[in-house]
């Protein structure tokens, strides 16, 4: 009876799982808000030129309305108003974010600010076309949009562009440090996400900054030694806990015997692979086709297959072999994390050098902790009933050797050229 009941409570288990990480891969709504910001060292000051989408501004900036179709309400921009309000609209958005400068709100001046409907955009991408943005007139709009003109607009289709200047002296050793955040948090409903993109221009280099949601924490534009060891510390951190694959692969190398010494020296293992590829993507020291990606993490699938059959033998091996072996497993995770991080390693103010190893010391820091938390749970339960703390083992392992087969296929799928 025990054994039916714990193989039902298994399975559930497992259910459970599969649905968990199914949710946790699918991507969010495409209805995405921005905000971008190009910030230019001027002889007049610190010039920023910001973009973003007009639901970011408190109550829309005041030119929006609002209608009930079907039952939903929906927000469009009021064109007329958007043209008679521009210059209490570019101050809404210069009140509405800080500037702050060793600690102290510098107020920012507004020199221009446009208003763009989706398919009138001028590129933003470069810091020439952010300095004509703000400066580009619309082209000629009915006063009042309305559905039989055909020209309404939903807020969340409308752009601002802005052009602020900070009255900020730069000394011979450069500028104090220096922050940057929204003091205002949309109600987005859960509809929609907000990508927020920053960059400084100065000394011939561009630093790239990203961050996700409304941007109230303040992002450091030009951080310390020690601001950005603690930045990317905890960015190594965060990235090892939120990537899936890369957790079970470490609850895996915690399966089986647990005496810590092995342990330690499979997750260290682990950590070395993966600081070489973090490294190799830094650098450019990795293929660039389109090819590459896909096939990387077909391979991620598969070492997490591998590691879940390992944790299924009763004589799991710790010789050098075996850290060989998980070393070049990390080789091929650090290159998964490698694409999506060489922007932030290699735009940092930071030497790569330093980047790299304090983002690694992240990475470490947060697969001991789960390996730790791991090793505490399961250690616990082996004092309190042993049987059960190998069931529990057996039972994560084919729970990951499940997972794993799934993303195994879904990625080989994608992997593969379509016919």
């Amino acid at each position: 009876m025990g054994r039916g009941v714990l193989s039902a409570a298994l399975r559930a288990c497992l259910a459970l799982l599969l649905a968990w990480m199914g949710a946790a891969a699918a991507h969010p709504s495409a209805d995405r808000l921005a905000r971008v910001v190009h910030f230019e060292p001027r002889a007049d000051g610190l010039a920023a030129y910001v973009r973003l989408s007009l639901p970011l501004l408190p109550q829309s900036g005041g030119v929006r309305y609002d209608s009930v179709e079907s039952g939903r309400l929906f927000h469009y921009l009021d064109t007329g108003a958007a043209q008679a309000r521009l210059p209490q609209v570019g101050r809404l958005l210069a009140d509405s974010h800080r500037l702050g400068a060793g600690g102290q709100a510098v107020a920012a001046q507004v020199l221009a600010v446009r208003i763009h409907r989706r398919g009138q955009v001028p590129p933003f991408t470069t810091l020439d076309q952010a300095r004509r943005a703000a400066r580009t007139d619309l082209p000629s709009m009915p006063a009042v949009p309305g559905a039989q003109d055909g020209a309404a607009t939903e807020t969340r289709h409308v752009l601002v562009d802005a052009e602020l200047l900070y009255p900020l002296a730069r000394s011979a050793a450069g500028y104090p440090p220096l922050s940057f955040c929204s003091l205002y948090e949309p109600e987005t409903g859960g509809l929609a996400e907000i990508a927020n993109v920053l960059f400084f221009h100065g000394d011939g280099a561009v630093r790239t900054y990203t961050a996700a949601g409304a941007l109230t924490t303040p992002v450091q534009l030009n951080p310390s030694l020690a601001g950005a060891a603690r930045m990317f510390l905890l960015a190594g951190c965060e990235h090892i806990l939120q990537g899936w694959d890369h957790l079970l692969f470490v609850l895996c190398l915690v399966l089986g015997p647990l005496r810590l010494k092995p342990i330690a020296l499979r997750i260290t293992a682990f950590s070395v692979g993966h600081s070489l590829s973090l490294g190799a993507g830094l650098f450019g020291w990795m293929p660039v086709g389109a090819w590459f990606p896909p096939w990387v993490e077909v391979a991620i699938a598969l070492s997490l297959l591998g590691a879940a059959l390992s944790a299924l033998r009763p004589g799991r091996s710790a010789g050098p072999l075996a850290a060989a072996m998980v070393t070049a497993v990390g080789l091929v995770h650090g290159f998964g994390l490698a694409f999506g991080l060489r922007e932030l390693l290699a735009d940092s103010s930071v030497p790569p050098l330093a980047t790299l190893l304090f983002f690694s010391l992240g990475v470490e820091a947060g697969q001991l902790l789960i390996a730790a938390a791991a090793w505490l749970a399961l250690r616990t339960l082996q004092a309190w009933r042993t049987s059960w703390a190998a069931r529990t083992q057996t039972g994560i392992a084919f729970g990951c050797t499940a997972v794993s087969l799934f993303w195994l296929a879904e990625r080989l799928v994608a992997a593969l050229p379509a016919p």
